[in-house]
């Protein structure tokens, strides 16, 4: 059966000889298919299979197997000459999304979000953490990951901004100090600002989103705070994550995760006290 379908290229990876297998993002979920002899150097496939690629490829399907009869490329989605920190981060885009859109039902969605994402990381003129935790936090309420930040999930305080609130990784969830449990091990201490511009990075429309002017400071927090609540949602670890906080010369996420829960405890015996 014949197949002609549009969709950004996510990952290719050496197969043999000239093959390339080919994962790439449609509106209807992610598609698989060899792709024979695109190695060669007289292969007129080989652009439109290029990562970050959005193409038109006509696939023959043949049972559980798909096989490129031919690609071609629409536009590249990264432009060439992209800083390394902005491949890296786009890499890192691309295999979250590869994660998430599981089917057809996420696929559209989560390649919208995508295509938006890495625009602004290629045309680098957005704060880079902002694009980041935008897209993170989006992507995961687009998988049914949204979190409650209206006030304490347990007894509803803190709706004023006065209560002095915890963010749950776990849980997705607010938690004031009285219903903190000693089993939480997870969770940071958020203040009203950082609450609000969460709520304003899923409330607002995408272009608002990316579109936030916000401090240095509470910026930084806001990407710590999606970052964590990605990877614990996720349940896993990422290799293109680590790879691009390498490049930006940040630490490795779990020595960041060591010193907020230090400083969780810190906080939490000087209050006692």
């Amino acid at each position: 059966m014949i197949q002609t379908v549009k969709g950004l290229v996510l990952r290719n990876v050496k197969y043999g000889e000239s093959d390339k297998l080919v994962t790439v993002l449609t509106e209807e979920g992610k598609k698989f298919f060899k792709a024979r002899g695109i190695r060669s150097i007289t292969s007129k496939n080989a652009a439109g299979c290029g990562s970050f690629v959005y193409s038109e490829f006509v696939l023959d399907v043949k049972g559980d197997k798909c096989y490129l009869r031919k690609a071609t490329p629409l536009y590249s989605v990264v432009r060439a000459g992209a800083s390394l920190s902005a491949l890296a981060l786009a890499s890192y885009f691309a295999e979250l999304a590869e994660d998430t859109a599981r089917d057809a039902e996420t696929g559209k969605s989560v390649l919208h979000l995508l295509m938006n994402a890495l625009y602004l990381v290629a045309k680098e003129d957005r704060p880079t953490d902002l694009v980041k935790a935008v897209f993170e936090m989006r992507l995961l309420a687009a998988n049914g990951l949204m979190p409650s930040l209206e006030s304490c999930s347990q007894c509803e305080k803190g709706s004023d901004g006065e209560e002095t609130l915890f963010f749950r990784f776990l849980e997705g969830d607010l938690v004031c100090r009285d219903c903190l449990s000693s089993a939480d091990a997870n969770y940071i201490r958020v203040s009203p600002a950082l609450i609000r511009l969460c709520r304003h990075s899923l409330e607002s429309g995408e272009e608002k989103a990316y579109a936030l002017k916000v401090p240095p400071s509470l910026l930084k927090e806001f990407s710590r705070l999606a970052e964590k609540f990605l990877l614990h949602q996720m349940e896993r670890k990422y290799a293109t994550l680590d790879f691009y906080r390498e490049i930006c010369g940040l630490a490795p996420m779990e020595a960041v995760s060591e010193e907020e829960n230090k400083a969780n405890n810190k906080e939490e015996k000087n209050e006692t006290l």
